[in-house]
């Protein structure tokens, strides 16, 4: 690591720390304005079903209530609701509405009011009368596409939302050259992000009938524009305040949800300010990760190449396509197809309209559902063929120097699998794990892994979506900067991770460094936090907004000490000539001469001023990444299993991952330690729960929904960082965040069926399950 970077690579304190642990009053669930309403949704108690009429004259008789909102009173837009595209982007699916008089999914918003209370509000629901023509619903995906089933959309044959496919080589000629062919399903299931704090917003409309809202999200440029297109206005009409900090997203709330709309359109309706939150019972309606059912067929050599591999995925994406479009690109993209060097490949996707609720981003987006499929197949293979795990994948993978299999006319400049097999093999005794199966006693002990080759520190590359970022840096009179950028933190950082990148170029301590307000209307935009990008992407454009005051900085230091602008340095807060201690001047008296209104006097009179002496310190950049380098990870999982229960215990972890720099090594410790909560309780415990003959969700709190606690987590994890420093990443960062959670349920997986010697092909890993391929049940 280089010895000139003082703040990067620092466990400085978080800007946002002392806030959020004594109370976190910036959260956006805490907000609220004088005169303020409430808001309440009534939805669908039917999976399929028209409306055929709906009464609010005894809701709109309650005392307190102000307004109500039916299918008749909304704009009839269809559009995409997902922020990092356009609202009818090229390759989405348009098919939400706010309201409409038809409903899809147990759950669907129907109506709508605004009370001067919450309680209000819920006994207002109960006063409106709807009456439902039920029709015909379908919970399955595969039978959905199957004949005589109920056709959802007019626009979806065979309720196909979206078929993908790409190929590589001759996939009939490859499988000719194999020796050994293996075939395999495996099937995820739909989970929740589980953030803390619920979707919540507060919208105010002013006499212009121009919006203002905050909102608990991940874009606000992105809610700025579904917004303004769903409510048929101006984008200019509204403006998002960003939030401090939200009370976490996972890609839970990457997208617009019912309740922005509805809330606008009441604050519209009414003139005043109106709050919207979800129940947490709400919240599991609102968006899930994707179930996807993935079959995969490969043919190998003897020695473990690749020679052919097909894969289909089927994606229940509910019943609006919503994200199901891109994730099950991004699925096939890089969760499956193009981290494996295989030379004959075909993969195709299907994403099916259900009358299940729909789905949403959630961390990895796709590639959790395709790394479960490819590395449990992937430690069959080396089993029944006797290989060497880390050899075979190291076979079949990318070197550094390669050109990036995505991104045409890019390398792959930093690629350490190797190192982080190697060094993963040997922190964790890998190679010393017995046969699988072969423990003695009641409970049995085993080591499994899996690595992920290929991901992205970015969306470069990708049709349709959004990827520049923006921001403002301004010096002020006392020496410290105002930092104006979009990007959203979600929990894991990004405003720490934005002031440490502005300190490190200016020079400052970090706490000279702070976030201000941001909005639309004021900041540049900026994509948002999501896809492993805020680092990369949001960093890069912030250090280059810190650059370019630095370099005004120069400018009107090089008229103060009469020396050219290109031969100073910025230094410990002193600007002086390059190889010149002697010449330092403090920043701040450079800062404060360019703002002063007095003229400059000596001896000899009013000394000589010049326009690049004045004016405000501050430096400006909007910019899309230079590239989308690919960070690469392995997992090491040490297993106990009780063959008599089936209950399994996550011993030991030790995770392995070519970061590029590590920027604040105690939050990619804790990146680490919350990727590998969600990704256990992924492989072994979580599910929503529904209704097999309503489609009803019965998951309704954290009673109903099982994740692991601080009893169920391992041990120990340990987080080895290796730092290939990425040249075009700032300070020579990539990327960390998801996958930290692709990794660990085919780590666990591969890690049962090696104490035990059964796998179990479908999530969650339960007991029942083990216990059934144990022939105990």
């Amino acid at each position: 690591m280089s010895t000139e970077l003082k703040i990067i690579g620092t466990n400085v304190t978080r800007p946002d720390a002392h806030d959020k642990v004594t109370g976190g009053k910036n959260y956006p669930v805490n907000f609220s304005l004088p005169g303020m309403l409430h808001t309440g949704i009534l939805r669908s108690p039917y999976a399929h079903a028209k409306i055929v009429s709906i009464d609010t004259t005894e809701a709109e008789k309650l005392p307190g209530v102000k307004a109500v909102l039916t299918p008749d009173d909304v704009p009839q837009r269809p559009f995409t609701p997902v922020y990092f595209v356009p609202a009818q982007a090229r390759s989405m699916v348009q098919d939400f509405v706010i309201m409409s008089d038809t409903v899809r999914w147990v759950g669907q918003p129907v109506a709508a009011v605004a009370a001067v209370s919450p309680e209000v509000a819920a006994q207002a629901l109960e006063l409106i009368d709807v009456e439902y023509d039920e029709l015909p619903a379908v919970f399955d995906p595969e039978e959905a596409v199957g004949e005589g089933a109920p056709r959802l959309w007019e626009h979806a044959e065979d309720n196909i939302a979206k078929h993908a496919k790409f190929e590589a080589g001759d996939l009939e000629a490859g499988f000719a050259e194999a020796d050994h062919v293996f075939e395999g399903c495996y099937q995820t299931q739909r989970v929740h992000t589980c953030y803390m704090e619920p979707r919540v917003c507060v919208a105010e409309a002013d006499s212009r009938g121009r919006i203002k809202i905050l909102s608990s999200m991940q874009h606000s440029f992105g809610l700025r524009e579904k917004l303004a297109f769903a409510l048929g206005i101006p984008e200019s009409d509204v403006n998002v305040i960003k939030p401090d900090y939200i009370g976490g997203g996972f890609g839970g709330k990457l997208d617009i949800g019912f309740i922005e709309p509805i809330a606008s359109l009441l604050a519209l309706k009414t003139g005043r300010p109106v709050r919207a939150q979800h129940t947490r019972a709400e919240d599991f309606i609102s968006t899930t990760r994707n179930p996807i059912k993935v079959y995969l067929k490969t043919g190998v050599k003897n020695d473990g190449t690749f020679t052919a591999r097909y894969i289909k995925s089927v994606l229940d994406c509910g019943a609006h396509a919503t994200h199901g479009s891109e994730v099950i690109m991004v699925h096939g993209l890089y969760g499956t197809f193009f981290p494996w060097n295989c030379p004959n490949q075909t993969w195709e996707g299907y994403t099916v309209y259900t009358n299940n609720m729909i789905g949403g981003g959630y961390r990895g987006y796709g590639a959790p559902q395709g790394c479960f499929a490819v590395e449990s197949q992937n430690d069959e293979i080396c089993e029944k063929l006797g290989l060497d795990p880390i050899e075979f994948r190291l076979k079949n993978t990318w070197r550094e120097g390669d050109p990036h299999p995505v991104l045409p006319g890019h390398e792959l400049n930093t690629y350490r699998l190797q190192e982080c097999l190697e060094q993963g093999a040997e922190r964790s005794g890998f190679r010393n794990r017995g046969k699988a199966g072969s423990g003695s006693g009641i409970r049995k002990r085993g080591i499994g892994f899996a690595c992920h080759p290929l991901w992205v520190s970015g969306c470069v590359g990708f049709p349709d979506i959004y990827e520049h970022a923006g921001a403002t840096v301004k010096l002020n009179r006392d020496g410290t900067a105002d930092v104006v950028s979009a990007c959203v933190d979600i929990g894991s950082g990004q405003n720490t991770m934005l002031t440490q990148v502005v300190a490190e170029e200016l020079s400052l301590a970090a706490d000279r460094v702070r976030l201000v307000y941001a909005d639309t209307d004021t900041a540049p935009f900026d994509a948002p936090t999501h896809a492993s990008r805020a680092t990369y992407s949001a960093g890069t454009a912030t250090r280059a907004a810190a650059v370019a005051a630095k370099k005004r900085l120069f400018q009107a230091a090089a008229a103060v000490m009469e020396a050219n602008a290109d031969d100073l340095e910025l230094r410990d807060g002193k600007v002086a000539v390059k190889g010149d201690p002697s010449t330092a001047v403090p920043m701040t008296d450079i800062i404060e001469r360019a703002e002063s209104p007095f003229i400059q006097t000596t001896e000899d009179g009013p000394a000589p001023t010049t326009l690049a002496e004045k004016g405000t310190i501050i430096g400006t950049a909007s910019m899309a990444p230079p590239s989308n380098p690919s960070p690469c990870a392995a997992e090491f999982v040490e297993v106990e299993v009780d063959t008599e229960t089936g209950e399994v215990d996550v011993l030991n972890v030790v995770y392995a991952h070519d970061i590029g720099r590590v920027f604040h090594p105690k939050s990619a410790e804790g990146q680490v330690e919350g990727g590998f909560q969600q990704g256990m309780g992924y492989a072994l415990m979580e599910h929503i729960v529904f209704d097999p003959d309503t489609g009803a969700c019965l998951t309704g709190d954290f009673l109903d929904y099982k994740m692991p606690t601080a009893v169920e987590m391992p041990r120990n994890i340990e987080s080895i960082f290796i730092e290939s420093i990425e040249p075009t990443g700032p300070f020579g960062a990539k990327s960390l965040s998801e996958m930290c959670i692709i990794v660990p349920a085919p780590a666990i997986a591969n890690a049962i069926y090696n104490a035990v010697g059964v796998r179990v092909k479908d999530l969650p890993i339960t007991p029942e399950k083990i216990l059934r391929e144990l022939g105990r049940l």
